[in-house]
């Protein structure tokens, strides 16, 4: 899977990209990385591409799987099983990980950091139905010395913040995943046709499911996800002991209805190449 991106349109962004990749990408829940290389302008207008080569993930996004949906909703054991692999996923980058320079020489700390752009555009899936995590774009290494991250970033249906001032950690991450549930149950994350929206998330109660027909395993989860205060909200550790995901069926099942799912889904649910 290639994904190019104009190179100096947003430099910094696409270093990012790369640093986090390289770093993250040996986990089983985050797209490997493979490599870049520049690719000469399409036309004499056109800017300079980088292509990022990543892990080929053949069942394309979640986004994609929703929208391809009939109800545009998906299977409850479908969206525990997401969440429990993302969840295994902010373990790896959210803890403080220790990176090997070189071989004999003494792994070094590296500090937490935050994805800051969980939603279903950037959940993947590959042909057999692994959780592959993608766009690292808008990460973020955490302050040293707080933990804590000062800029404002992500998308914002998907994000909560106090203000733009708000310090905020690794529990960011939590909320959009909390939304994400949220748009694979109900086809849309919540106020998605309301703009502005930052200011009504604020000012909001913590969305919830509009249907009964959820279990209260899942309603469960997502208050914990949804906490106004992110010190109320579960840790990845935590959430991974929640009964939503801890009582779903083994995860080849729900892997192979999904797998067979995505075989029946029109025109095949994944692009080779994405613009970025």
């Amino acid at each position: 899977m290639t994904f190019c991106a104009p190179w100096r349109k947003d430099e910094e962004s696409v270093c990012k990209e790369l640093k986090f990749l390289k770093q993250f990408g040996g986990h089983k829940n985050i797209a490997s990385y493979y490599g870049a290389y520049y690719r000469a302008p399409l036309t004499e207008c056109s800017s300079e591409l980088l292509e990022i080569v990543l892990e080929y993930c053949g069942g394309g996004s979640f986004y994609n799987l929703i929208s391809k949906t009939n109800g545009h909703s998906l299977k409850e054991t479908w969206i525990g099983y997401v969440c429990k692999e993302v969840l295994k996923s902010y373990v790896c980058y959210s803890l403080i990980t220790y990176i090997s320079i070189s071989p004999g020489v003494a792994p070094h700390p590296q500090e937490p950091a935050i994805h800051r752009d969980i939603k279903s555009l950037n959940i993947m899936l590959t042909e057999t139905a692994k959780v592959k995590i993608i766009d690292f774009g808008n990460s973020f290494d955490l302050d040293p010395q707080t933990g804590l991250c000062h800029e404002a970033e992500g998308t914002p249906h998907w994000i909560r913040q106090k203000g733009q001032r708000l310090a905020y950690d690794t529990k960011c991450d939590i909320w959009s995943l909390g939304i994400t549930a949220i748009e694979m149950a109900e086809g849309k994350a919540p106020y998605a046709d309301q703009y502005p929206v930052l200011h009504l998330i604020r000012e909001a109660q913590p969305p919830k499911l509009r249907s009964n027909r959820w279990s209260q395993h899942f309603v469960s989860f997502l208050e914990y996800c949804l906490k106004k205060d992110p010190s109320e909200r579960g840790s990845a550790e935590e959430l991974l002991q929640h009964p939503f995901v801890t009582q779903l069926p083994p995860k080849k099942i729900i892997r192979a209805v999904i797998e067979k799912h995505l075989r029946t889904l029109p025109n095949g649910p994944a692009k080779g190449i994405h613009y970025i």
